[in-house]
């Protein structure tokens, strides 16, 4: 373990870290001297994220997979790489989501169902399969990205605050589940963030994924005997006259 004045450097899982606040916190972490694994859904957008981080930290490659979350085998077969990848897995992060604003008149099946199966889930899948490799690690964390939505509702958030209300519910009882292994639960709950998420036009006084990748690089600087179960992040300089 480290010595007073430095920190643990983790192996981390990236889940939805090809784009917005999943590869602005893999570019952080790697920054930080951790070990990175990302993983997507589309592979030229995985390959494009690889590339980049590559050149950042000047490795030969960054690993990933193509993996989409809702698909239990293949998030357990992507686990098992990450594992085989870096030597061992010392956090998760569980970023993948989608969202679709829509009021419950005009919500197609499709969309909800996509949200419920990735947004809740995916993150249940990589959870349950990484569980296994992250109660071997000395400092063993799961950080979820949740959302201001997972506590107010919002019109037309019939599906999307669904899912991150229980989200919420999922991470305050999983840190209950396995705090007897001494693996940390914490969930990060952003506003609004500059990424164009579910067709939301970026404004000025958005924050940026840069803010929410520094906000999980410290949260596996803590140390285990101190929790942090659930952040929020507001937008600093809205003009809320």
């Amino acid at each position: 373990m480290p010595t007073v004045g430095e920190y643990f450097k983790s192996k981390v899982l990236i889940t939805g870290g090809t784009a917005g606040i999943g590869l602005a916190t893999a570019r952080r972490l790697l920054l930080d001297g951790h070990q990175v694994f990302i993983c997507g859904r589309n592979a030229e957008k995985l390959a494009t994220a690889q590339r980049e981080l590559s050149d950042i930290v000047a490795t030969s490659s960054i690993d990933g997979a193509v993996c989409d979350v809702r698909d239990y085998d293949a998030v357990s077969g992507m686990m098992d790489q990450a594992a085989n990848s870096m030597g061992g897995l010392d956090a998760l992060v569980n970023n993948a989501g989608v969202g679709h604003i829509a009021n419950i008149e005009a919500m197609s099946l499709d969309d909800w169902r996509s949200m419920i199966d990735i947004n809740l889930n995916g993150v249940f899948n990589c959870c349950k399969t990484a569980i296994p490799y992250l109660k071997k690690s000395p400092k063993g964390n799961i950080i979820n990205l949740g959302s201001r939505a997972g506590r107010y509702a919002f019109p037309g958030g019939t599906a999307y605050n669904a899912t991150k209300f229980g989200l919420q519910g999922f991470s305050e009882a999983l840190f209950l589940d396995l705090s007897k292994y001494g693996i940390g639960v914490s969930l990060v709950a952003p506003g609004a963030v500059a990424t164009g998420f579910a067709g939301v036009e970026d404004e000025d006084w958005h924050l940026l994924p840069d803010d929410i990748a520094k906000v999980i690089g410290d949260l596996l600087r803590n140390d285990q005997r101190a929790n942090v179960n659930w952040i929020e992040i507001r937008p600093g300089l809205r003009d809320l006259r």
